[in-house]
């Protein structure tokens, strides 16, 4: 077997694929890198599952993601009026803390 270390969003990927059969609607980046280490094929029907790729799949075997994809795939807060409400009470607190 490989000695491939997956990231998260290609074991969902893998496991879209494994649970549903093949799929055309991959993003270039992600089929070009799982496709160069052979664990997904292009066939008539799109991008397959290939058996090393389930191989890795079962190993477990999923990178870490690095500081700069956790705060890449942190969301916006919306500015609700909730949110704002929140934030003038800790000021309140803040401000009764310091007297």
């Amino acid at each position: 077997m490989m000695n491939v270390t997956i990231t998260l969003v290609e074991r969902t990927l893998l496991r879209e694929l494994a649970n549903r059969g093949p799929s055309r609607h991959l993003s270039a980046r992600m089929a070009g890198r799982l496709a160069l280490y052979g664990l997904i094929d292009e066939g008539p029907r799109g991008w397959a599952i290939t058996a090393p790729g389930r191989a890795v799949l079962r190993s477990g075997r999923v990178a870490r993601p690095s500081a700069d994809e956790v705060a890449r795939s942190l969301r916006p807060v919306l500015a609700t009026a909730d949110n704002m409400a929140w934030s003038e009470m800790d000021d309140a607190d803040d401000e009764e803390a310091d007297t």
